[in-house]
């Protein structure tokens, strides 16, 4: 549509173009040309082939140079670019055709090219008629010489036999000599001797005579010709005054641009198609990983433009909190059977949103009356720190795992005074966050061997530990295809779930992430399609309906919608 409208204005501000045309009547047969024996065999035979070589005389420089001589101010180089010549049908006319901006010029361009052609035509037809005539006025001259000649040597004597003949041989012109009778013998003749010498004198004058008779005779038709001649063609229609621009035609360019934006578009998706290894809808990110879907979260612009930070705590009837809270209720769901305590949250490549999602998908627990600890397990670049504001110094998830000297975790495990102490083994390195029921064990400072540390009969211990206390624990880990530290951890926890973005995943990259999880044996809980555009009746139903409260219609206040689920573990 957008190609249609472009090339509907584009051309509706073009100047316009008006077309004129003239008709020729071909007459390749002319009766007289047949006069001319010497013609006889050029008569043409196939229509078609001839009137092709006349569409090429009248595109041939010599009759642009015939037109321009009664045209102001064009050019040859004007007439070959607007000049056409079609074949009228299956007839033997031509119909010349000129176009210009303006009318008038574009008919008498037209006019003068079809009587250009005629004119060129008849002046070729002329030229090979007084050619001939030349050829044959070539041919008379050494015959009258041969005729006087034999006049002179045949003499005086002649003249009685040509006096009785009934037959006479035609004198040449200006010859006084009496031709011989035809078919007579001279009776002065005998056996031999002059008598036959002067006989055959004669004989050569009267064939010479004869001959030249013949030529004259043809040479007189050829001049006749030559001024009755009309040449090859003859003008049967004249161009008129166009009335409407033959060129743009704004609405027929509109269609055609309609189609050729749809060609264009189908071609770009077959490119794309082709080209692009993203993955572009949530049934894609399904089918290409092959696991169950636990939730869409819809692309959040107010998250995409601002600060990073905790949706479900700062605008809790947003889409994207309520597409949380369907990520929480997929996880309790497949808690049922076989209890999940300890999570990890990953994805294929950085740029994914793993951490917003555990974030949020911690503080959607901690709502829930779940003892929840988010524990920041990017040792190389964190970013969840961050995201629940300013916190008092800790040593972090490193200073637990490795302690410093001179100031490890145990020395303030019992007397930090925070009220976090229960988390074990985290000590003092826990911090509170604003959301009740939330504790974030930040990464702590960037170790040398982060991979060596979350592989540790140490961080196994710890594991273990947050497993007894806390109903919830959530660890952002690093991307799957970046580093090894996500495998290293997914395989001690209770589940993982991996974030994929839509449009920004790779195909490829994601089945690859699938592959490392199966080969660590570690329980995959599902997929997480993240960054997906809600249009359309999906983008109402997240309008704020659906959420933890909803409108109260008996007395217009505001009540609980859901209760608190029975918590995974205890």
């Amino acid at each position: 549509m957008v190609v249609g409208l472009f090339a509907g204005i584009i051309s509706s501000l073009r100047t316009p173009i008006y077309q004129a045309s003239a008709r020729v009547l071909l007459r390749p047969n002319d009766p007289t040309e047949q006069l001319n024996p010497e013609n006889a065999g050029n008569i043409v035979t196939d229509p078609n082939r001839y009137v092709a070589g006349q569409q090429n005389i009248v595109e041939s420089e010599g009759v642009a140079r015939e037109a321009i001589r009664s045209l102001q101010g064009v050019t040859v180089e004007d007439i070959a670019r607007k000049l056409s010549v079609v074949q009228d049908g299956q007839s033997n006319v031509l119909k010349i055709s000129a176009t210009d901006p303006e009318p008038a010029l574009a008919r008498d361009i037209a006019n003068a090219l079809a009587k250009g052609y005629i004119e060129n035509r008849r002046q070729a037809a002329v030229a090979g008629l007084q050619q001939a005539a030349k050829d044959i006025e070539d041919r008379l001259a050494p015959l009258q010489t041969t005729i006087a000649d034999l006049d002179a040597r045949i003499g005086e004597g002649s003249t009685v036999a040509g006096a009785t003949s009934q037959l006479t041989a035609p004198a040449a012109p200006g010859s006084t000599a009496p031709a011989r009778p035809a078919g007579q013998v001279d009776t002065r003749a005998g056996a031999g001797g002059p008598a036959t010498t002067a006989e055959a004198l004669k004989a050569a004058r009267y064939a010479a005579a004869v001959q030249y008779e013949t030529l004259f005779s043809r040479q007189q038709e050829l001049l006749v010709n030559i001024t009755l001649k009309r040449g090859e063609a003859e003008l049967i229609q004249e161009a008129r005054l166009p009335t409407s621009a033959v060129s743009p035609k704004p609405i027929r360019d509109g269609i055609l641009g309609v189609f050729v934006g749809l060609l264009l578009g189908v071609g770009i998706s077959f490119v794309r198609e082709q080209l692009n290894d993203r993955v572009r809808s949530v049934d894609e990110v399904q089918e290409v990983s092959g696991l169950p879907l636990l939730a869409r979260l819809p692309l959040d612009d107010e998250t995409a433009k601002g600060p990073p930070s905790v949706i479900v705590v700062d605008r809790p009837n947003s889409p994207l909190a309520e597409a949380v809270r369907s990520l929480r209720t997929s996880i309790q769901y497949l808690a049922v059977d076989q209890p999940i305590t300890l999570i990890v949250v990953t994805s294929s490549v950085p740029g994914e949103g793993k951490s917003l999602v555990a974030a949020n998908l911690a503080a959607m627990f901690a709502q829930a009356d779940y003892r929840t600890l988010l524990v920041s397990a990017d040792l190389r670049r964190s970013s969840i720190d961050e995201l629940f504001g300013e916190h008092p110094p800790s040593p972090g998830l490193t200073g637990v795992i490795a302690p410093i000297r001179h100031g490890s975790a145990r020395t303030a495990a019992n007397g930090n005074g925070s009220g976090h102490a229960e988390v074990a083994g985290a000590g003092s390195a826990v911090v509170k966050t604003p959301v009740k029921n939330l504790l974030l064990l930040p990464s702590g400072p960037t170790p040398p061997n982060p991979a060596e540390l979350l592989g540790s009969r140490r961080m196994s211990s710890l594991l273990a530990d947050w497993a007894r206390t806390a109903d919830i624990v959530i660890l952002d880990t690093p991307p799957l295809l970046a580093v090894t530290d996500a495998a290293v951890l997914a395989a001690r926890a209770d589940g993982v779930v991996l974030v994929a973005s839509v449009n920004e995943t790779r195909r490829e990259d994601l089945k690859n992430s699938v592959a490392i999880l199966e080969k660590t044996g570690a329980r995959l809980l599902g997929v997480v399609a993240n960054k997906v555009r809600v249009t359309g009746r999906g983008a109402y139903y997240y309008g704020g309906y659906y959420g933890d409260s909803v409108p109260d219609r008996t007395n217009g206040k505001r009540r609980g919608r859901l209760r608190p689920p029975a918590k995974v573990s205890q």
